[in-house]
């Protein structure tokens, strides 16, 4: 157990609780959203603790947790009675039912409807502009490449692939260690798709989950709602871990299990509106996949995104210097041998040292104007083999053992299953 941590767990957990009384107490002991959230955060650091203790102590920090979840659901129901009281309606009748829809003219009401929680600033601030680049501008990545360039390809077959009752795959989970650049082929796989038309949606888990309970519901609800009204569309959710999480996870919150319900609803909704010919392309992408729901797991089609090879690496770091400096006593296959397990974000450091080293060799012999930028257009000033040790030696690369060794247990559970 790392005890630190736990000190520093133990104190924030602290900090939020007082801070949600002295917060009911400036509103006059009124229900308030600012409460509700430190209850929400305080909830999570009791799940966290629980987790890293035994016995008696892992038992108070489960009750604590549940203290908080009561506290927050008390005020959520303060501040959206309307929501409570439909919750209630809509068990009531799913129960009666035997768990069945309910009335199609309800759902499509409910699909109408628009509330103050997302606002129209928040929507259009989903809606991403053109990234500008292609998969030419991707290193590597090969089959990845080539299974989204096929995508793409059938875009606008939709009644012929039917008709020959080929597959059509219309949801992506890129998985892989931090910076191996999952956001960065997506950008270039909606590029090639906007310029057939299609529009780009992206959120964050962030961009949800900092959101105070039962309103990340609606913000997921609203989302896809969003790609399916916007068709032809592709939905971006960067680290899904967070907003679809794994029921099987020990201790997950009310507030996180209610979510990944909500998502997995959301998620079934817009593969029905798929079936209708509505062309909207959902992606997920997380550095955690083992604590993505399974069910979640089961509906799209994985995708690996490895850290950059050899051959990757070559690329970028010609990329990134072929058309502002000229090589001295090293070549870029060197460079890429000498970056082995490094992924894209280091890559994108190292070369930063190698510029910042050229600008000060350059400013101290030829100033910062004119006379050094020409010294580099003409070779008076090289980038060599020193220049290259030098940038790698000033930079740590980010550790990778632990995540490569949970991506590993993730693909061997993948391959049993």
């Amino acid at each position: 157990m790392n005890q630190g941590m736990v000190n520093r767990l133990n104190n924030e957990y602290r900090a939020l609780t007082a801070q949600a009384l002295a917060v009911r107490a400036a509103h006059n002991g009124v229900s308030s959203r600012e409460e509700g959230l430190c209850y929400q955060k305080a909830a999570e650091i009791c799940s966290q603790l629980a987790t890293m203790n035994i016995g008696a102590e892992a038992e108070h920090w489960i009750s604590q947790q549940e203290k908080c979840q009561a506290r927050m659901r008390l005020i959520w129901n303060d501040l959206y009675p309307q929501n409570a009281s439909e919750k209630e309606k809509l068990a009531g009748a799913a129960k009666k039912a035997g768990q069945k829809e309910t009335d199609s003219a309800e759902k499509e009401e409910a699909d109408v409807e628009e509330d103050d929680t997302v606002s129209k600033e928040m929507v259009l601030r989903w809606f991403k502009k053109d990234p500008g680049y292609g998969f030419d501008a991707v290193a590597g990545m090969g089959e990845v490449k080539e299974l989204l360039n096929s995508c793409v390809k059938d875009v606008g077959m939709e009644e012929l692939t039917e008709y020959l009752g080929l597959p059509t795959v219309q949801s992506f989970f890129f998985y892989g260690p931090p910076g191996c650049g999952k956001t960065y082929i997506v950008e270039a796989f909606a590029h090639e798709l906007m310029q057939q038309g299609y529009k780009f949606m992206s959120l964050k888990s962030g961009d949800i989950h900092s959101k105070f309970s039962g309103e990340a519901d609606k913000i997921v609800e609203r989302a896809f709602r969003e790609a399916v009204r916007n068709a032809p569309c592709i939905l971006f959710m960067d680290e899904v871990d967070g907003v679809c999480q794994n029921r099987s996870m020990p201790n997950l919150s009310d507030f996180n299990m209610q979510l990944t319900t909500t998502f997995l609803t959301c998620f079934n909704e817009f593969s029905k509106a798929n079936q209708d010919r509505k062309s909207v392309i959902f992606i997920g992408a997380t550095n955690y996949p083992a604590n993505v729901d399974t069910a979640m797991l089961d509906r799209v089609q994985l995708v690996q995104i490895p850290l950059p090879d050899e051959k990757a690496r070559e690329y970028s770091f010609s990329n990134k210097f072929k058309d502002i400096v000229r090589l001295d006593g090293i070549t870029w296959e060197e460079m890429a041998e000498g970056t082995e397990g490094y992924n894209q974000r280091d890559i994108n450091h190292v070369s930063g040292n190698i510029k910042k080293l050229l600008r000060s060799q350059l400013s101290r012999k030829y100033g910062s104007g004119a006379e050094a930028v020409e010294a580099l257009k003409t070779g008076k000033v090289r980038l060599t083999r020193e220049l290259f040790e030098e940038a790698m030696q000033s930079y740590t690369p980010s550790p990778k053992d632990d995540v490569e060794r949970k991506l590993n247990e993730f693909e061997e559970q993948m391959q049993s299953l």
